[in-house]
């Protein structure tokens, strides 16, 4: 039990540990200026594969953070931690950019409190069994540097220049409780973050001019949650015997429904915002005159109510597939400090995987697990005088199973890639090409609330 302890408060270390490397990457994405920004995936390399079928994927030995029933599926610890790497294609009718970004994405442990070893040693059939998560993942990030400049009447030329920073983050705790083919979840967790973005105004034909600066630097704080549930259908396990009359037990085919969702979920915001006005005086802006400054200026913000279901067929250790459909209500988005509107929006999502042989001692290919899919999605946020605009992409990867130790323990630790190609953006104003390649490391181990059993 010490063990167990000791272990629970690395991992939990580990992912406070997490705060300072999830930094949100630098990148130039003119979209983040909407909303709260580009708001990110939950799913873990191995979803992002398939690609996000969260509303059915239970797995025993990897997680599934979206719909919080699925640990009740887990039948080992696992330890996720993955990271991203990303190219991007700007384009508009007169000009385009280029941007790369990567950083680590995402951190997970997930664990049964009912160890499959002991279930062994007790000899006794348990119908039920209990599972936990803690993660830590980014929930939106701003990254933008944009320069407009326009001509006024009687001052001539105007550049003015906009840079945001920053991004949110999820903090999450479920648990889940399943009995015989059905599984209900629920997560509780903490959305914390800070969101920066400046403005100046140049007046560029004027001498001595006064230059405009405009700050707002936002801290978001406040509890969330979701809850879900997944049941599995079995279908009769089908029979054959060999040439000497063997009974032979072929894999079993399971039929898998799941939806998850939430209310709207209310945050609070501290902003502080401050309007200064700089006169240039040779090439030197000197400060000479504070407009009234806000600091602490509190406010909420509702997020929108959230619903995902989905279905999935799959054949034990060979190969599943399925779909899976999300809505969310973004049209009654609100935040205190900003009239934006924004629409609601929804995500539909295909995806399969496949193992040619996962029981192979020779041939590691055979072991392999290979994916395959895509997704079509809506977004909420409105570009002025444009519209709304989409995302579609395409998604594949693969999952390599990794020994860990020499014992003969059952033990499934993987490392998952998951590569995704798309484009997002309205054409009328900007469209992004891009290539997102994730790696993802699952750790798992048996041993966790192992009591060890002497005759």
């Amino acid at each position: 039990m010490q063990n167990d302890l000791r272990s629970v408060s690395l991992v939990v270390i580990m992912l406070f540990l997490g705060l300072t490397l999830i930094a949100q990457p630098k990148e130039n994405d003119p979209y983040t200026i909407l909303g709260l920004g580009n708001l990110n995936d939950l799913n873990f390399a191995t979803l992002n594969a398939t690609p996000g079928l969260t509303a059915t994927y239970h797995d025993n030995f990897r997680m599934n953070v979206q719909n919080p029933a699925a640990s009740g599926f887990l039948i080992q610890t696992a330890f996720e931690a993955g990271g991203f790497y990303q190219y991007k294609g700007l384009k508009t009718a007169t000009d385009s950019d280029r941007v790369s970004t990567g950083n680590l994405s995402y951190l997970g442990l997930g664990f049964p409190l009912f160890n499959t070893l002991n279930k062994l040693n007790e000899r006794k059939p348990r119908p039920y069994n209990i599972g936990m998560t803690l993660s830590l993942t980014p929930y939106s990030r701003v990254g933008y540097d944009l320069v407009s400049t326009q001509t006024i009447p009687e001052i001539g030329d105007v550049e003015s220049t906009f840079e945001g920073t920053g991004g949110t983050y999820k903090f999450l705790w479920g648990t889940s409780f399943r009995y015989k083919n059905v599984s209900a979840g629920l997560n509780i967790g903490y959305l914390f973050g800070k969101q920066s973005s400046e403005h100046w105004d140049y007046f560029l034909d004027l001498d001595g001019e006064f230059r405009n600066r405009f700050i707002q630097e936002s801290r978001i704080s406040g509890f969330i949650w979701n809850a879900g549930v997944m049941y599995e259908y079995v279908l009769p396990q089908e029979q054959e015997f060999d040439d000497k009359g063997r009974l032979l037990r072929k894999p079993r085919t399971r039929i898998t429904m799941g939806v998850y969702g939430n209310s709207q979920n209310r945050v609070n915001t501290s902003t502080d915002f401050l309007y200064e006005r700089r006169q240039v005086l040779g090439s030197i802006p000197t400060a000479i005159d504070t407009i009234p400054t806000e600091p602490g200026q509190q406010g909420r913000i509702n997020l929108p109510a959230e619903v995902g279901a989905g279905l999935m067929i799959a054949r034990d250790g060979k190969w599943r597939a399925g779909f899976d459909y999300t809505y969310q209500g973004w049209a009654n988005y609100v935040n205190d400090l900003s009239t934006e509107q924004l629409n609601n929006s929804f995500r539909i999502a295909v995806g399969a995987e496949y193992t040619p042989n996962l029981g192979a001692y020779k041939g590691y290919a055979k072991r392999i697990t290979y994916r395959l899919g895509g997704y079509y999605k809506t977004d909420p946020r409105n570009i002025e005088g444009i519209g709304s605009f989409s995302q579609k992409a395409i998604t594949f990867g693969v999952g390599l199973p990794v020994k860990t130790d020499g014992s003969n323990r059952s033990i499934s630790s993987s490392v998952n890639l998951a590569a995704e190609i798309g484009q997002y953006g309205n054409p009328d104003f900007l469209k992004e090409t891009y290539f997102k390649l994730t790696i993802g490391f699952t750790l798992n181990d048996n041993l966790w609330f192992y009591k060890s059993k002497y005759n």
